[in-house]
């Protein structure tokens, strides 16, 4: 009979002992990498093998740094090993638990660029944008996954800590990008929900309106432009900038006419008309605010918010507002902008900047009794187009006059050169030095032009040293000054070639057009002592000026330019003549006139002669490879 046998005493046939190491070996790469990578791991080494083991135990017992030079010295020696991906892995791993975040980053980066394909690699993406958060680097988290379709169980969870990190920051706008980028995962229907509220929570209470209008500009016409747009116009109407909540107002009908809101909006849109119309003093504002000259239209409307708004600071509750539109003047455009100023009747016009549209306004202007005043048109024929038309602008005729003027009654400079660019505003402005320069009893010794696109300019150059080199003899005078009118871009060529062919010893003149940041780059030391004339200057010195400029930048957060400072005066004019009792278009037309002596942002207003604003020019000379105002 046989004996049943007691629990747990069945017989047991060990393993035998050459079979151990393979055993733990098979244990420790299901530990390590996972059984897919097993293939890699049976094709490495023994003394591979070793290494890892020997980093493994090391960190498993958490002697971490010793692990981590075990995981380096593979890497060093086994760059081509099959398991160096995962060792490269675990090292990033090693090192974000040591707190070694930048190497960690170098480690996953270094991943990422030599196995893009390996299995692992949206695992790896996960710890670096980890890794990134944790430095609070936010936005090169989110930039691993940008070209990253799908996988949203891994970038869910960087998404949601990104909108946390922004949050606390206060950096909204990024918070809301990232939202929106959000939304569009497949979530669960309460986190859908709870996103979208959060995207519509900074858009009502956390963004200002240049951010709001950004967000329009970014997804129009598309979610949440809708909503940052219906928040604008709220905003607006609670601000009491009227003409910007018409505008937005239009805009949004525009791009949503089957929206909810439109049906509201068009019910504010015919309040709004009546509460404008319930200003005593309205101005309209003619500008090119959308299209390729936007940029300019809208830094001139910003000068003239920024006048109305201290005059309002100045006269609290002062009934003016104004009537902003686009200058769109084709013909139905002209017939749309008369109807416009009928209907609401202002006291007077800013703008348009460009010469073409004042002569199209100009006639409106003149029918309806209008005073116009245009920041930037330079055409000569202004004096032609009325008696109620009016610039406030730096144009070529000044420029000529000014530093023909400063040329030969300040400097005492008798003999000039011009070297201008061929074609019709090169000739015009020769022509325009020519009579400025004879009419002081001064001398055009020469005058040269060359081709527009041009980058060598020897032979013209030449052509200017021979009659340089003439001065003082019997075959002529030579010159001493050299106008050089024209863009920054080529005459920042022209004036180190002058100094290569050896044209010296002389003054070189210049108009606005030099003023560009890179000319000074281009012209190095070459340009010392090198003198232009222009309309605005942000470095000046003159007290109104200088407040100007901070109050722009408070209000607006970027510099003003030209366009901005002539608009600012421009405006301040109408303004003045109400202030002082103008209460009819005449009224104003004759106050515009009749302005003298009038600190400006654009040079010191003289006064008023045909139309034209006479101001003190700015001049700038190159010092130690900057401009300074010499005047």
């Amino acid at each position: 009979m046989i004996k049943p046998c007691p629990c747990g005493e069945l017989p047991m046939n060990p393993l035998p002992r050459k079979y151990g190491f393979f055993v733990l070996f098979f244990v420790l790469s299901i530990l390590f990498v996972g059984t897919k990578n097993l293939h890699a791991l049976a094709a490495a080494s023994a003394k591979e093998q070793a290494l890892i083991d020997q980093a493994t135990r090391l960190i498993q017992s958490g002697q971490l740094f010793e692990g981590i030079q075990s995981l380096e010295l593979f890497i060093i020696n086994y760059p081509a090993s099959p398991i160096t991906p995962d060792v490269l892995f675990q090292l990033g791993d090693a090192l974000v638990k040591l707190g070694d975040l930048k190497k960690a980053v170098e480690s996953f980066q270094s991943f990422l660029k030599k196995f893009p394909q390996e299995s692992q690699a949206h695992s790896v993406r996960e710890k670096l944008s980890q890794a990134y958060l944790k430095m609070g680097k936010v936005d090169e988290a989110l930039l691993i996954w940008q070209t990253v379709a799908g996988q949203e169980s891994f970038k869910l969870p960087i998404y949601n800590r990104a909108i946390e990190i922004y949050t606390e920051r206060e950096a909204y706008d990024s918070a809301l990008r990232v939202l929106i980028q959000k939304k569009g995962f497949p979530l669960e229907i309460d986190e859908g929900e709870s996103a979208l509220e959060s995207i519509r929570a900074i858009l009502k209470y956390r963004l200002s309106d240049k951010q709001l209008r950004e967000v329009v500009a970014e997804f129009s016409p598309h979610f949440p432009a809708d909503e940052a747009m219906i928040r604008l116009i709220r905003l607006y109407n609670d601000q009491g900038v009227h003409y910007q909540e018409e505008r937005e107002i239009k805009r949004f009908l525009s791009l949503f006419p089957q929206h909810p809101y439109a049906a509201e909006a068009q019910e504010a849109l015919k309040v709004l008309r009546t509460k404008v119309k319930k200003n005593r003093f309205l101005i309209a504002v003619l500008l090119p605010l959308s299209g390729k000259l936007s940029s300019f239209g809208e830094s001139a409307l910003n000068g003239v918010e920024l006048a109305l708004k201290q005059f309002k600071e100045m006269l609290p509750g002062a009934p003016i507002t104004l009537l902003v539109r686009d200058d769109d003047l084709s013909e139905a455009g002209q017939k749309a902008v008369e109807e416009w100023l009928y209907e609401y009747k202002p006291l007077g016009i800013i703008g348009p900047l460009l010469s073409q549209d004042v002569n199209r306004v100009a006639r409106i202007a003149q029918r309806g009794g209008w005073p116009l005043i245009t920041p930037g048109a330079s055409s000569t024929e202004l004096a032609f187009m009325g008696e109620t038309v009016f610039r406030n602008a730096t144009t070529p005729s000044s420029q000529c006059h000014d530093l023909s003027e400063y040329a030969v009654l300040t400097l005492k400079i008798e003999r000039f050169a011009i070297f201008f660019p061929k074609g019709k505003s090169g000739q015009q402005w020769a022509e325009c030095l020519t009579n400025g320069v004879e009419k002081l009893n001064g001398e055009i010794t020469v005058s040269v032009s060359y081709p527009a696109n041009t980058t060598d300019f020897q032979d013209q150059i030449q052509q200017l040293k021979k009659v340089k080199n003439r001065g003082g003899t019997e075959q002529g005078n030579g010159f001493d000054a050299i106008f050089l009118p024209g863009e920054a871009r080529q005459v920042g060529l022209i004036i180190p070639q002058l100094a290569f062919y050896e044209v010296k010893d002389v003054v070189l003149l210049g108009t606005m057009g030099w003023n560009n940041a890179e000319f000074l780059k281009m012209v190095g030391s070459y340009a010392e002592g090198a003198i232009f004339v222009d309309g605005f200057f942000l470095g000046s010195s003159d007290p109104f000026i200088q407040d100007f400029i901070g109050q722009y930048r408070e209000q607006f957060h970027h510099d003003p330019d030209i366009f901005a400072a002539q608009a600012y005066d421009a405006a301040q004019l109408i303004l003045e003549a109400i202030k002082q009792g103008a209460s009819t278009r005449s009224e104003v037309k004759e106050a515009i006139a009749a302005a003298a002596d009038v600190p400006s942002a654009s040079g010191y207003l003289y006064n008023i002669q045909d139309g034209e604003a006479i101001k003190k020019p700015f001049f700038m000379q190159v010092k130690k490879g900057k401009w300074v105002q010499i005047n």
